[in-house]
């Protein structure tokens, strides 16, 4: 359904704007114009406006007709019944203006003493153009009065302010917004009216905006490309350099292959957003109208999960190799893969079984809002905070271990200054020195994947419940609707109706760089020098390899490290 059928909406603009055609076209013959040849005395040119007029509530004067029946003039006025009828809901502000023009116009007041009569106001003119040329854009068709219009009665047109007759508006709130909890279901608008317009910068069939939201997500997205450039390379590295295949190397490729799976999504909405985001030009994508939206926001969903399971592991296995000092992991990779990787395939299939993959906002395909917490944060969160608390746990033996190293050497220095023999430092924890010294940047790297985790759930749980409430309470946006789309609506004075329902937008960009940077931390974390001599001794023996003569070492044919 549309606001009007296109049958009767003719009719309607005939019916609305037969008022300025009448005036336009028909010339009204007076009893007592110049060339009447009637015997009878002209009749009086003032007479009372009738109670039941259409004009009844706006007109309370004497009103000069000269000599023309009330009737013939109320006959022309009938289109404003039904302006009133169509429009008086929706724009009741646009139908109080119209009203007041018209009546104006067709009802000069009367002069006293024999007084020339009073025009109706410019300003009430004015403010027709003012109130209803949004609505009449919306529709599609109609014409605002000209200003300049003169009476066929006094044949003078309005008058300015302040020798005009100026009446009253008969609504509560001359300016208040267009009521669209009115409109009928199905009105499609014809065009965008004042604020709503094209981007200005935006082409045919090009994706160019000027909306800092898409500059932002753009950036992250360029971010999360080159993170999944680095993790692959580490992956690779990891996977073919044969000093790497081992415990607890082993823990860093599959880290390094979740990440890289985390981060190669963007490839999905790269270059075209619009492809990712949107199924058609007015539905948004779910996994059931877009293909790429459900493969996207399943491997998102899979790779969030892996990636903290494996960070999970590395946390455990620093753990227990620190606190315990025992490598539980070092042949038990297969539970590790069945654990790691099982889990997330099965909250994937989960989101998948359940048709609630979907596109919410930047240029991912993730789990409804409505449902995110239940199908993905929850089970996350059964990974994450055990990981956190053991993290902790790890942290404060490690400190503790550290500060007793201190004492101990303090100790054993001035013993040594006191010409005192025998003491020597406890060794009983020097393991724990030296895992952290070989295995600070797993510490480090679990730590940021931890806080990334951490920061992007607080962010979600603290934010989304915004979005989710804008989503269900239809009467914010339609308030928000209901002052862009009425005269002199525009972002700067409606902005306050919709903004605490929408995350911060620094906030919003800070969670969605730390996500996007997992990749780079890899891979300035685990890009030590030792790779890079890996890699050149890889090379060398490939080389060596391919040739009949061998070949010697020496360093002009290497990098220099």
């Amino acid at each position: 359904m549309k606001l009007f059928t296109k049958s009767g909406f003719h009719f309607v603009l005939f019916t609305l704007f037969g008022l300025t055609i009448a005036q336009n076209q028909t010339t009204v013959k007076l009893p007592g114009s110049l060339n009447t040849t009637s015997s009878h005395p002209p009749p009086s040119l003032c007479t009372t406006y009738p109670d039941n007029g259409i004009c009844q509530g706006y007109v309370n004067y004497s009103v000069f007709t000269k000599g023309a029946p009330i009737a013939m003039i109320e006959k022309q006025l009938g289109p404003l019944v039904n302006m009133s009828r169509l429009l008086g809901k929706v724009a009741p502000t646009c139908v109080d203006a119209y009203y007041r023009y018209s009546c104006s116009l067709a009802y000069p007041k009367c002069g006293e003493n024999g007084a020339a009569p009073t025009m109706g106001c410019q300003s009430a003119c004015q403010d027709v153009e003012y109130e209803c040329r949004n609505i009449f854009m919306l529709t599609g068709k109609g014409v605002l009065p000209d200003c300049n219009k003169k009476s066929p009665l006094t044949g003078q047109p309005l008058s300015s302010d302040g020798s005009c007759n100026a009446i009253a508006p008969q609504i509560a709130e001359p300016h208040a917004f267009y009521n669209l909890s009115a409109v009928t279901p199905g009105f499609i608008m014809s065009d965008c009216p004042a604020p709503f317009m094209k981007d200005p910068v935006a082409k045919l069939g090009s994706s160019a905006t000027t909306r800092w939201a898409e500059h932002g997500f753009l950036a992250t997205d360029i971010l999360r490309f080159i993170s999944s450039v680095v993790s692959f390379f580490m992956l690779v590295s990891y996977l073919i350099l044969p000093d790497k295949r081992r415990h607890p190397s082993l823990l860093i490729l599959n880290v390094s292959a979740s990440i890289f799976l985390f981060s190669m999504v963007v490839y999905f909405s790269i270059g075209n957003p619009q492809k990712l985001q949107c199924a058609n030009i007015v539905e948004v994508s779910t996994q059931d109208n877009n293909i790429l939206c459900a493969t996207q926001g399943a491997i998102l969903i899979f790779s969030s999960l892996s990636t903290c399971c494996w960070s999970a592991a590395l946390i455990l296995n620093l753990h227990l190799h620190t606190v315990w000092n025992s490598n539980f992991f070092t042949n038990r990779y297969g539970i590790l893969n069945v654990l790691c990787w099982g889990y997330p395939s099965v909250i994937m299939a989960v989101s998948l079984g359940l048709h609630q993959i979907k596109f919410e906002f930047a240029n991912l395909c993730l789990v409804s809002v409505d449902k995110i917490f239940e199908i993905f944060f929850y089970p996350m969160a059964a990974i994450v905070c055990p990981a956190f608390i053991i993290h902790i746990s790890t942290f404060f033996y490690i400190a503790k271990i550290a500060f007793q190293e201190g004492v101990q050497s303090d100790m054993s220095q001035s013993m040594s200054r006191g010409s005192m023999t025998n003491p020597a430092p406890g060794r009983r924890h020097k393991h724990v020195i030296t895992a952290v010294q070989i295995q600070w940047r797993a510490l480090l790297l679990a730590f940021l994947a931890c806080g990334t985790v951490v920061f992007y759930w607080i962010f979600y749980f603290t934010q989304i419940h915004r979005v989710v409430s804008l989503e269900k309470d239809h009467s914010i946006t339609n308030h928000w609707l209901e002052c862009m789309l009425s005269p002199g609506g525009h972002q700067n004075s409606c902005v306050y109706i919709i903004r605490d329902h929408l995350p911060p937008y620094g906030l919003m960009m800070a969670a969605e760089t730390l996500v996007s940077t997992q990749g780079i931390w890899l891979f300035v974390i685990f890009g030590k020098r030792s790779l890079w001599r890996e890699w050149n001794d890889l090379i060398y023996d490939m080389r060596v390899s391919f040739n009949s003569r061998r070949m010697e070492k020496n360093g002009e044919q290497f990098f220099a490290l």
